[in-house]
């Protein structure tokens, strides 16, 4: 497992820490990398990494522990805790839990990159989509929205009496624990440009919330999962082949929580039938984090799997970009993001909205890799459309413009 992880460590693909477990024992755990390149502070398997939208498992978490309590019933219209709320009569706690709700996603907004990095309340948060139509109508389609968690987040705080961070704290890490998770602001996140780790642009957590603010551990990770109800996993929606608990995708003996904001990458997986774990946490926005973890798993389960190799680049007549250039959308668990290709010079450049524009890399005329939420290829096909193969899934994207 090392060997594996260090050869994508020494590409420059991977930094961060990883950790392997059969139930309670852990088989494997490493650091690779620098935590602070600055400081020059290595990544160890305690050292505290953003998750982003890991953190909704633990928003469905704290969900569920009051509706243990008796405090809530997740088939409950929102109206019941948030009232005034625009629709709250027609939108259930479980349409928010399980991205049916039909609100829009406050991050893929065109401009959220552009005001990310200063501070905002809850409540601003908040009054930026509450007016904004419902995408459709709750529980007829499915539609991954981050807005749908900073509600479950006010929620939380409205019906415990606590803080979001304080209940967590106080009902899920601390029973858990979990010392080294919680809504810390101190990691330090990085985008690899040829060979380089160049500091990430900054992301304040409060414009995360609920749906991505938490910073926590491989180890403490570990401790989590050995925890994790049945009611959480579902499957109870599916969109795009892929099924959906309470912030998970469930598929065929597996159950994953993945999360990614900028700087910074990462995923959990449990393997039920071979009682198993991966988790993948990286500070590099465009690290190998998916291709890592699947590789770390068929080496504890002892199947096939490729040691990495150096992506090989060629160089295409610049006029060729001409032709890619335009505005695309793309659907991935129901969500519709737009990506902008853009001309720049000699370079073709890649924007998705709510993530940072980079450059897309020629490996042929058609072929092109973004490091972007992870590593992307990507595939001009004659007919307009886009090929991806982002973080081990398949998605297209359609020309608009």
């Amino acid at each position: 497992m090392d060997r594996f992880v260090r050869a994508y460590a020494e590409l420059g693909r991977f930094s961060g820490a990883v950790l392997v477990a059969r139930g309670e024992k852990v088989l494997f755990t490493q650091g690779y990398g620098l935590a602070d390149h600055e400081r020059g502070v290595p990544n160890r398997p305690g050292t505290a990494f953003r998750i982003g939208s890991q953190t909704k498992t633990f928003t469905a978490m704290a969900i569920l522990r009051l509706k243990e309590r008796g405090l809530l019933g997740v088939h409950h219209p929102i109206a019941r805790y948030l009232p005034g709320y625009p629709g709250g009569e027609r939108i259930t706690l479980h349409h928010l839990l399980t991205n049916s709700s039909g609100i829009p996603d406050y991050v893929t907004t065109e401009g959220f990159t552009r005001v990310m990095g200063t501070a905002v309340t809850r409540r601003e948060l908040i009054d930026g989509f509450k007016d904004r139509p419902l995408l459709f109508e709750p529980g007829e389609g499915v539609s991954y929205s981050n807005s749908g968690w900073v509600l479950l987040g006010e929620v939380i705080e409205r019906v415990s009496g606590l803080a979001y961070g304080d209940y967590l704290r106080e009902h899920v890490f601390g029973p858990l624990g979990m010392t080294r998770t919680g809504l810390t602001d101190d990691a330090k996140g990085y985008l690899a440009v040829d060979g380089r780790a160049e500091p990430a642009p900054y992301v304040d957590n409060s414009r995360q919330d609920a749906a991505g603010a938490i910073c926590s551990t491989v180890e403490d990770l570990h401790r989590w999962r050995l925890d994790v109800p049945d009611e959480l996993v579902g499957p109870y929606v599916e969109s795009d082949g892929i099924a959906y608990g309470y912030g998970c995708a469930v598929g065929p003996g597996r159950i994953e929580s993945s999360g990614g904001t900028i700087g910074f990458v990462s995923v959990s997986a449990r393997y039920p039938a071979d009682d198993l774990f991966v988790c993948v946490l990286s500070n590099v926005e465009n690290a190998a984090f998916s291709e890592i973890e699947r590789g770390l798993a068929a080496i504890a389960r002892g199947e096939p799997y490729e040691l990495p190799g150096e992506r090989v680049f060629v160089t295409v007549d610049p006029a060729l970009f001409d032709r890619y250039a335009g505005r695309y959308t793309m659907r991935f668990l129901g969500r519709t993001s737009t990506m902008d290709v853009t001309r720049e010079g000699g370079r073709l450049m890649v924007e998705v909205h709510g993530l940072a524009r980079t450059e897309l890399r020629p490996m042929s005329p058609t072929r092109f890799f973004a490091r972007m939420k992870g590593e992307v290829e990507l595939d001009f096909r004659a007919d307009g459309e886009v090929a991806l193969n982002w973080a081990g899934h398949d998605v297209t994207a359609r020309r608009v413009s």
